[in-house]
């Protein structure tokens, strides 16, 4: 069962606890898959994969298959620095197995927080991101004006709507429409990890109903959102402001 815990950062999200059912799903955020004591397990298009740690990127059909043994997995954000650090370490197929180095850094941590911190340290990061696309996501973060988002958000950082587009998908490896959808799921999640009923919760992300929501999260994180609420809501309260 999803018997573990949720944790949400700056940008990040992770969980730690057993894996239950899930089905095939892609998303925009790079996922860190490691096994917290035995080794996990992953089907992806046409294989599986079973090793200690495992990193997937944007847009990679994968599934992981129920253990009774523990997991973390770690969402990182596409357009951070360390999303563009762990960008930078896929394979052509858009997944890599965790170095040892890595995997060391995850032993060492005593939380997800102090891991994500430890990662940011050891791979260095050095390449920010354009400061125009920066600035269009902050804005684009904040929009819930609905249709013509894009266009404003462009408009502010004096780009045109196509070229914004380009330099968010060269910059983050995922289109800036697939990144607006996961940015919607991500206040959705952290709506239901508050208690807030599906209906509120999509009404949260901007998602146009309930079943928008229910399709989107099956999408993106394979589950439905009864199930998806029930482990969100043993949380952290880290993403609450008071």
């Amino acid at each position: 069962m999803w018997d573990g815990n949720v944790t949400f950062g700056d940008s990040w999200a992770g969980y730690i606890g057993r894996a239950d059912q899930n089905t095939a799903h892609s998303h925009v955020a790079i996922q860190l898959c490691i096994g917290v004591h035995q080794p996990v397990t992953l089907e992806l298009p046409g294989q599986s994969i079973r090793a200690a740690g495992v990193i997937i990127g944007p847009n990679v059909e994968h599934r992981a298959v129920p253990d009774i043994h523990p997991v973390a997995f770690v969402y990182v954000n596409p357009d951070t620095p360390l999303g563009r650090a762990l960008n930078a370490l896929l394979q052509d197929n858009g997944i890599a197995l965790a170095s040892d180095e890595l995997l060391e850094c995850f032993r060492h941590s005593s939380s997800l927080s102090q891991f994500v911190e430890a990662l940011g340290r050891l791979l260095a990061i050095t390449s920010p991101i354009d400061q125009r696309l920066y600035k269009a996501l902050n804005i684009l973060r904040l929009d819930r004006d609905g249709p013509g988002s894009v266009s404003r958000a462009a408009s502010a950082v004096g780009l045109s709507s196509p070229r914004l587009r380009y330099v968010a998908t060269h910059q983050m490896g995922v289109s800036l429409s697939q990144w607006i959808i996961w940015n919607k799921l991500e206040r959705a999640s952290k709506s239901l990890a508050d208690g807030s009923t599906l209906s509120d919760a999509a009404a949260d992300g901007g998602f146009s109903d309930q079943a928008h929501l229910a399709r989107i999260m099956r999408r993106m994180i394979g589950m439905t959102p009864r199930t998806a609420a029930r482990v969100l809501r043993k949380t952290s309260v880290s993403f609450k402001t008071h």
